[in-house]
């Protein structure tokens, strides 16, 4: 690299102009708003034992499905402010948590281990609303088809959400005497609850939406698909977007960010005496959370992530015999637990989120070099299910083949077991001179910038993998921010940087970057939905005098003192 270019990719505090991590001095107490809290659906009762028969007769057929042990996951409260702490140190530059000794980050082994999901299968993908199209299906009919009923008022409407009240009353008022075909929809109501209400929830928590009923129509086939790596990829995308500071809700599994902290950091645990059971978010059922005084607790948080000690992370808490004995066969090896290591994009319908198992080795046992600079996503990271649809697995063709060959040496890594999980003097060294290690103001800390790597660290283990993924296109589109005067953005351009400051330090030599030089082909997507343009003006409003007021209010002239034309 040349001493004037500066790599962008390597930047890894790129997007700190709208990071919370880099606004603290005036929003130093944000706490993300409470996260809505699953009701279980059958409630064991004196006074109504039929739940616990309606209970006994859906889990066949959720068995099936691959959500029995996810339907295992009692409801238990969250802490907002940890939570929030957490958030604070995730970067959507590496999908990583930048904590003072290294990276870590949530893998597909903690979906696994935490909420027993199959993340081995198809991508849950398809389509957001175009269904008449794709599947020449009405979908309030198919709702009907596939759950025996359709809630009240939603037919002919554009109401795509169902409540999870409804869902919920539907269940617990479930016949007793029902055949084969009503206990599937039933099955299929529960389903969709938990979709809704624990694993894929948006930020309300109260609804979930009919885009997954066309996964559900054939039932002997919603097994088949990986819904742990579609869970993993909307908290991914959750996170990423609560970064922004002025964001104050946050969506996504909040149940496995909760308990894969409570794993890793055991200091924080509640103090359970239950046995350890599968999945292991069960452990921490009924447990009540503590909110109360949310900004002071988020300060106690905060300072303590930046006090951590190196040993006090625990980079492997599933290797205990106590929780191995009680893990299924199927998630420590094929065909759940054989790809664990494979850095993949996890798929949800449009989104695409990078799954960076190359930036944590250690969490599986390996020598973690300083790694190579992270493939940039930021065009992904800008879609919205508002933004225009298709059938997602020929538009995203190029990483549906990158996912079906998880299992290849190009993708999945091979670890090189290290002696000790600290971090080595040279990986230390990189990540010090890069990342944001300390959060909390100087006065708080103990002047922990003079730290050193203890002496037995392990001196070099040199450059990580290199991982080739397909090139991400660039999003040309021009956003244009709220209207602000002149004078304001005059100033704001003079004081903006055109590019990140470089990353690399002068002494590290290139290394190069991992997207691959011949980019393969674009997929032709024949199916893309193409915009309808009138030819015609807008009758109420003649064109030129739309030109003349876009010019006018640019003048700062008022549109009423535009000349008629």
């Amino acid at each position: 690299m040349s001493g004037g270019e500066v790599n962008v990719e390597e930047n890894l505090n790129r997007l700190d102009k709208l990071h919370i991590a880099a606004h603290l001095f005036h929003k130093p107490t944000r706490v993300l708003t409470p996260h809505g809290t699953l009701v279980d659906v059958f409630m064991l009762e004196a006074e109504d034992p039929t739940m616990a028969i309606r209970r006994e007769r859906l889990e066949p057929y959720l068995r099936r499905t691959g959500f029995y042990h996810a339907s295992l996951i009692k409801r238990f409260e969250y802490d907002n402010p940890l939570i929030s702490a957490f958030v604070e140190r995730w970067r959507p530059e590496t999908h990583t948590f930048h904590l003072p000794w290294g990276e870590c980050t949530i893998t597909l082994e903690d979906v696994a281990m935490q909420l027993g999901l199959p993340v081995d299968g198809q991508p849950v993908s398809g389509t957001l609303r175009l269904w008449s199209k794709f599947h020449q299906r009405d979908i309030w009919e198919w709702c009907h088809e596939l759950l025996g009923e359709v809630p009240a008022g939603h037919v002919g409407t554009t109401k795509y959400n169902i409540k999870l009240k409804w869902l919920r009353t539907r269940l617990q008022q479930m016949p007793l005497n029902l055949d084969d075909n009503g206990l599937m929809q039933y099955a299929r109501c529960y389903i969709l609850y938990l979709l809704g209400g624990v694993l894929l929830p948006d930020k309300a928590n109260n609804t979930v939406h009919v885009r997954y009923l066309p996964l559900l129509a054939e039932y002997d086939a919603i097994g088949t698909y990986s819904w742990g790596s579609a869970v993993l990829c909307w908290l991914y995308r959750a996170m990423c977007l609560a970064t922004y500071y002025s964001v104050e809700g946050m969506a996504g599994c909040h149940t496995l960010l909760m308990s894969w902290i409570y794993y890793i950091l055991p200091f924080w645990a509640p103090n359970v005496t239950t046995p350890y059971s599968f999945p292991l978010a069960t452990r921490w059922a009924g447990k009540k959370g503590q909110n109360d005084y949310a900004e002071q607790r988020l300060l106690r948080h905060r300072l303590r992530l930046d006090n951590l000690q190196v040993d006090e992370f625990v980079w492997q808490p599933y290797l205990e015999p106590w929780i191995l004995s009680r893990v299924p066969a199927e998630f420590l090896g094929h065909p759940h637990g054989d790809f664990y290591t494979a850095v993949v994009p996890l798929i949800f319908f449009r989104w695409i989120e990078i799954l960076n198992v190359d930036r944590v080795l250690r969490q599986f046992g390996g020598k973690q070099g300083p790694p190579n600079p992270p493939l940039n996503i930021d065009t992904f990271h800008r879609q919205s299910a508002r933004n225009d649809d298709g059938w997602w697995p020929v538009r995203l063709s190029e990483w549906f083949e990158v996912w079906a060959n998880r299992r290849t040496d190009a993708y999945r890594l091979q670890i090189d077991r290290a002696d000790t999980l600290r971090p080595s003097q040279d990986y230390y060294r990189w990540y010090s001179q890069r990342i944001r290690r300390f959060l909390s103001t100087p006065n708080a800390l103990h002047d922990p910038r003079g730290d050193v790597v203890p002496a037995d660290a392990p001196a070099e283990y040199g450059r990580g993998p290199v991982v080739n993924l397909p090139p991400v296109p660039r999003d040309h589109r021009r956003r244009r921010p709220r209207r602000v005067r002149v004078e304001d953005q005059a100033e704001h351009a003079e004081g903006e940087q055109d590019l990140p400051e470089q990353d690399r330090p002068s002494f590290e030599p290139d290394m190069g970057h991992h997207i691959p030089s011949h980019a393969p082909p674009a997929a032709v997507d024949y199916y893309y939905p193409q915009p309808v343009v009138s030819a015609d003006p807008p009758s109420h409003l003649p064109f030129s005098k739309l030109c003349h007021i876009r010019v006018a209010s640019r003048l700062g002239v008022h549109p009423k003192e535009v000349r008629k034309t």
